[in-house]
């Protein structure tokens, strides 16, 4: 048990093991202070369900969070291991160029589609 519970750790914590390695640092980064605020809000809420006990929502409560925390965790880690290779992070494309085209809007503040060149890759320090 104590070796399982080991490596169950060193899979979730260690960015060399976990399935977050694909994802650049700093997504990485955005992602883990998600999570850290996500367990962080659930383990109060469950703290303070076990010091209330004549509440026994707050009970219900804290556990339901822990279980919606651990939802929440898994499901970001099997969008990191199956979606990592959807993302062009070694090039410098926006949003706008995948589109193929840019919205402007007149003077009355109508939107207007304007086509991109599709020789250009975009960019902005070309």
């Amino acid at each position: 048990m104590k070796e399982w519970m080991y490596n169950a750790a060193t899979i979730l914590f260690d960015g060399s093991k976990n399935d977050l390695r694909a994802l650049p640092k700093t997504v990485r980064l955005q992602l883990l202070s998600v999570l850290s605020y996500v367990w962080s809000t659930a383990f109060t809420l469950y703290i303070w369900g076990m010091m209330r006990p004549d509440i026994w929502a707050g009970l219900v409560i804290g556990h339901i969070a822990v279980l919606m925390a651990s939802y929440y965790t898994f499901k970001q880690f099997k969008e990191a291991r199956t979606n990592s290779m959807s993302y062009k992070f070694g090039t410098y494309h926006s949003y706008g160029r995948g589109r193929g085209y840019v919205i402007y809007r007149d003077k009355n503040g109508n939107p207007f589609k304007v086509p991109l060149d599709k020789n250009d890759p975009g960019g902005e320090h070309e």
